[in-house]
Parts: structure tokens; C-alpha cells; sequence
């Protein structure tokens, strides 16, 4: 059968389990799960056709074609039957389907007047409110849920952020108020949140010396009061030999890079990463021993106040 538009052909080369998309802002969830829903198809050495006839009334190539090209929607009823029929993880695609309908919910509901990249914090926070376990670790920058607004907007001014995407000054304020509005989920109970941010971060100087002791005080003030478990991973610790930071969301884990976001929801590879995270918290300090080594940073970068030190 040729390839093109008819779903595919079961000889067609897989994929890599390890291969995903890059994804748009404003689609990421819906093409992973197109992505999985294709690949769990190819899988079972299925045509578009083949998996139309054994998926049975109301099922046609069409469907399945216009279903896996992000051109027509997918009920959680049509999921559960579609990974009964290739004998696919039926939590995974669900999960990824919930996802999808945050993200357009987020799309959806946002102001009209609000800029690409606000609106892309608002599909994470629509995600981060219907998860249970949320996971973030950054070995060279402070998490987004953890920084003060002076920080984020220093942080967005370097190379590789706002002024690369030519944002302009009145976005990049609404996306440091949209992370502010996400960090409230800190304090709610009822999820498992974690948070780890390697000591290295705390140590690079973005914006100025005040914003830093500014941004390691509430660090400090964040692992001793909220929900959260906040870890610091310190100098002297190197579990994990990975260089790049993720975001995990229940079953699904995302790595934001400057050409999208990549999101990994293959159960070995998130298994992988959750791998990480526990060896990372083994050593992270957390609770008092995080705020007495932000104490500690603050004083060898010098102990003056953070206004002072903006005024020097």
C-alpha cells in the first residue's frame, strides 16, 4: 500500500521509542498524541484500513488518516478502543489525550489580547492544575515556579530568550505574571510536587547581585513553607550525568528547548526519568538544610542587602 494520506503502511520504518516531536506551542500535546497513536498502529503491523476494519462500525481509513494528522479529534472512548485494537498502553494515550484537552482549553480561554508566550504558560498551568505528580529539576537555571519576577525578566533578557524571539517588552510582563500565577500551585495541597534546582544556578549572576540574593532568599523562604518538597542539589553531589533540565506532569515528560518543546511519553523512557529525579533527591538538600545553604551562598557572595547591592 503507498504511502501518504491512507494512514500509513505497517513497512514504513518505526520510529524510535526515543524519537519525539517538536512541537509547536500552541499543539504540542495534540501532536504527541497523534505521534503515539501512529506509532502504537505501525506498531502492530496495521494499515490505516487494517486498523479500520478491526476497530469495526463507525471506523474508516479517512478517520483514522484525519485522526492521526491532528485533523479531526479523538473521544477517550475512541482512544481506549484504538489501544485495545493494537494492544497499546491505553493509560499512556489517555494521559496524552488529557493533555491535549488542557492544552486547548488553555488556548481556548485565554485573554484574546495575550502574546504566544503567555499563552503557552497558560497551557502549562492548565496541565500543572489537573496533575497529581509534577516534577521540575534545572541543573544551571532557577525552575519557573521557583523565580521572582526581577529574576525571570533578567533571565529572559539573556541570548536565547525574549529578545531572540523578538518578544516585546509588554509580553515578556505578561509571561512573568503568568509564571507568577503558576507558582501559586506551591501551596495547594494535594499533589505530589518536586522541585530541584542544582547549585549552580544559584551561583551564576543574572541581572545583578541584588536580584540573586533576592532570588536565593525566596528559594530559601520557598523550601521551608510551601507544599512542595524544593530541593537544592549541591556542588559536592553528581548522581546523574545529565546535562539538561525536564518538566515532568504525571506520565508525561517535557524538555523545553529553543525550538519547541520535545514531550516524552514512552512509559520506559519516563520511567528513566523519574529514575533521575530519585537519585537527585537522595542528595538534594531539602527543608532547613536547603535554607541554610542558600544562607551559606548569600554570605560568600557577599552579605549586603539586595537593594544595596543595586544601588553599588
Amino acid at each position: 500500500m503507498p504511502i501518504g494520506h491512507d494512514g500509513g503502511s505497517p513497512n514504513q520504518s518505526k520510529p524510535s521509542k526515543e524519537a519525539v516531536a517538536v512541537l509547536r506551542p500552541n499543539r504540542r500535546a495534540r501532536e504527541a498524541l497523534t505521534e503515539a497513536l501512529r506509532d502504537a498502529r505501525r506498531a502492530a503491523g496495521l494499515t490505516g484500513s487494517g486498523l479500520a476494519d478491526a476497530l469495526g462500525s463507525g471506523w474508516s481509513q479517512p478517520k483514522v488518516s484525519k485522526i492521526e494528522s491532528g485533523r479531526q479529534s479523538v473521544s477517550e472512548a475512541e482512544v481506549r478502543a484504538w489501544a485495545a485494537a493494537v494492544g497499546a498502553d491505553r493509560e499512556m494515550l489517555l494521559a496524552l489525550r488529557a493533555r491535549a484537552d488542557q492544552e486547548h482549553a488553555a488556548f481556548r480561554d485565554a485573554h484574546p489580547t495575550g502574546g504566544g508566550a503567555e499563552l503557552h504558560q497558560d497551557a502549562y498551568a492548565a496541565t500543572e492544575v489537573a496533575t497529581k505528580v509534577l516534577t521540575s529539576y534545572q541543573p544551571h537555571s532557577v525552575p519557573e515556579l521557583l523565580q521572582t519576577p526581577d529574576y525571570a525578566r533578567a533571565l529572559l533578557a539573556l541570548a536565547g530568550g525574549s529578545r531572540d524571539r523578538d518578544e516585546v517588552a509588554g509580553e515578556v510582563s505578561h509571561v512573568i505574571a503568568a509564571r507568577l500565577r503558576r507558582s501559586a500551585i506551591l501551596y495547594e495541597p494535594g499533589r505530589t510536587i518536586t522541585i530541584l534546582v542544582g547549585e549552580a544556578a544559584l551561583h551564576h549572576l543574572v541581572g545583578s547581585p541584588g536580584i540573586m540574593r533576592a532570588q536565593i532568599e525566596h528559594i530559601a523562604n520557598l523550601a521551608t513553607t510551601t507544599q512542595a518538597t524544593i530541593g537544592i542539589v549541591p556542588f559536592e553531589s553528581f548522581p546523574v550525568l545529565v546535562q539538561h533540565g525536564w518538566d515532568q506532569r504525571d506520565r508525561i515528560v517535557t524538555l523545553e528547548t529553543s525550538a519547541g518543546d520535545l514531550e516524552i511519553a514512552d512509559p520506559v523512557e519516563v520511567a528513566r526519568y523519574e529514575r533521575w529525579t530519585q537519585l537527585l533527591l537522595e542528595y538534594a538538600l531539602r527543608g532547613e538544610a536547603a535554607a541554610e545553604r542558600c544562607a551559606r551562598i548569600i554570605s560568600e557572595r557577599g552579605g549586603s542587602s539586595a537593594r544595596q547591592d543595586d544601588h553599588e
